[in-house]
């Protein structure tokens, strides 16, 4: 938990004192009319409060105006839809409607959900029958996907991809393109990247909107990869779970690649971290990164 920031409010981590302050946020009925609990009463939003907080992997903050409390978010793992994705909402206090202030309250908490969680999307439960929730989620870029019962009522499922990802392509130049088929080509096709352009002097796979090219250009200089001068040191790329990542490693030195740190695998990037680092003949480094749960 941390404390985010847009150009008008400051997004506070929750805290049990908080309880007082939602509470008038809370007294409008309409704040919570689609909501499976009266918050009109104290005692429901104090126990909103101890729910929020007692949660394992949620974030909860209230979003402060010239520092009075005006609404509440969060981002959490979604205990309504399936497989550890991450769910947000908001509330915000009716006077303030209708001047931005949600937007850059939201924005702020798909910021987060992206950039510092590393969630590729982000998901929200909006009632079926407020329509308003829906248009103001749809300016924002989430898209109806479905619906269903969550909450104990019918809600429909809204979801938020990024439409720019990071990275959109990498080339590397390579002094053999057979040989750089024969150890990335094979790499990338385990990983579940797929071929996506070939021309006679290189190749690319794709995962995604992001691939990479490996091309034998006629005009590059020197006939190996060098990872210790200035460029590129290494590709670091998602390699799915611990038992994926043992299974490519193990299978990697019959494809032209050497363990490297050995003595110290699967954790040479740190006791946290799990991975494998393999480098090819031609002298080309691959980190393969073992993602333990789903952010």
């Amino acid at each position: 938990m941390t404390t985010l920031h847009t150009g008008r409010l400051t997004l506070r981590p929750l805290r049990s004192a908080d309880s007082e302050a939602l509470t008038d946020v809370f007294a409008d009925p309409e704040i919570s009319r689609f909501h499976e609990h009266d918050l009109t009463r104290p005692a429901e939003v104090a126990a909103l409060v101890e729910r929020r907080l007692g949660r394992d992997g949620s974030g909860s903050w209230v979003f402060e105006l010239a520092g009075t409390v005006v609404g509440l978010g969060h981002v959490q793992t979604s205990n309504e839809l399936p497989g550890g994705v991450l769910e947000c909402g908001w509330y915000l206090a009716r006077e303030h409607w209708g001047r931005g202030l949600a937007a850059e309250a939201v924005g702020a908490l798909v910021d987060h959900a992206r950039h510092t969680l590393g969630a590729s999307a982000l998901f929200a439960l909006v009632h079926e029958d407020n329509t308003r929730a829906r248009r103001f989620a749809e300016r924002l870029g989430f898209l109806d996907v479905g619906g269903g019962t969550h909450y104990g009522a019918t809600h429909r499922v809204m979801t938020w991809l990024p439409t720019r990802q990071g990275v959109h392509h990498v080339e590397l130049w390579v002094a053999d393109l057979g040989r750089a088929e024969a150890s990335l080509g094979w790499l990338f096709t385990e990983l579940g990247w797929r071929e996506h352009q070939r021309w006679p002097r290189g190749v690319s796979w794709r995962n995604g909107i992001t691939y990479v090219v490996v091309e034998d250009s006629p005009d590059r200089l020197g006939d190996r990869h060098e990872r210790t001068r200035p460029g590129l040191n290494h590709l670091a790329l998602h390699a799915g779970d611990r038992a994926e990542l043992d299974r490519i490693t193990a299978a990697a030195v019959t494809h032209g690649w050497r363990l490297m740190f050995a003595d110290r695998h699967p954790h040479a990037g740190g006791p946290d971290h799990v991975a494998a680092y393999l480098e090819n003949d031609d002298g080309f480094e691959v980190e393969l990164v073992a993602t333990e749960h789903t952010p």
